[in-house]
């Protein structure tokens, strides 16, 4: 039994694991930014797979991916070789990174309930106005702690999931509770690849971050961002979904 990080362990397997409408999350935010932007040049911070870069730089945009576990980078330069997509991809702390020059968007798509302690987000929200040019254009997502609490009126849920992924077999079974006051969400679980009865298993122990509109409205305007618009998910429509999209700007200076 292997106990290492959450993305380092699932980095080869995530795509099969934690599936995603790329095409029509990448279209939506297409149309995002066509409202608010002419800037055709991307960061996708906290990249992963590359998945999203690569789709974004098959829509014509200029995108560089950034991420933090190496072997998601890893899996994520054999994506876009595979593609045939020229993306750059390099090493970063949301937290602290430094281009070489501001850019007009920034795109962290499901990376921000990775950071637990509010300083971090903070100190990520502080550094991304910091990079982005001014009137440049930073979406973000986070999971809807209101969503979550009425569709698991107790914070607790389990799942068992079986995926077929070429001669594998991947089990992950994980149960989850989510503190009411903190938003934050522990998991345990583990995770099994089964390759022709040569089994590999792996502890997995995560923790993501809920947040209610209130508090990231209150933390985007303490770092200067302002506002255009939040929504219940990619499609900017007004039915319930997990996730809130929020758009913001760096004001001009």
């Amino acid at each position: 039994m292997k106990n290492l990080s959450y993305y380092s362990i699932t980095a080869e397997l995530y795509d099969v694991l934690v599936p995603r409408d790329i095409e029509g999350i990448c279209n939506s935010v297409s149309r995002i930014l066509a409202r608010h932007t002419e800037c055709r040049e991307i960061l996708d911070l906290g990249c992963g797979t590359g998945r999203f870069t690569i789709a974004l730089a098959k829509r014509g945009f200029r995108v560089m991916g950034m991420d933090i576990t190496p072997e998601m980078l890893a899996v994520a330069r054999t994506n876009a070789k595979s593609a045939g997509v020229k993306v750059r991809l390099t090493t970063g702390d949301m937290r602290n990174f430094r281009l070489a020059k501001r850019i007009g968007i920034i795109w962290a798509r499901g990376s921000i309930g990775d950071l637990i302690e509010m300083d971090d987000v903070r100190k990520t929200f502080v550094n991304v106005e910091s990079n982005l040019e001014d009137e440049g254009i930073f979406i973000l997502d986070v999971r809807d702690r209101s969503f979550y609490l009425q569709k698991f009126s107790d914070g607790s849920r389990k799942e068992e999931k079986v995926f077929k992924h070429g001669n594998r077999v991947i089990t992950f079974n994980f149960s989850a509770r989510l503190d009411k006051r903190t938003g934050i969400e522990t998991m345990e679980g583990e995770i099994g690849v089964d390759e022709g009865g040569s089994m590999r298993r792996y502890e997995v122990n995560h923790a993501l971050r809920y947040y209610t509109r209130r508090e990231v409205t209150k933390l985007l305007k303490e770092t200067g961002l302002k506002i255009l618009q939040m929504n219940n998910g990619y499609e900017l429509d007004s039915a319930k979904k997990p996730q809130l999209v929020i758009v913001a700007q760096r004001e001009s200076c």
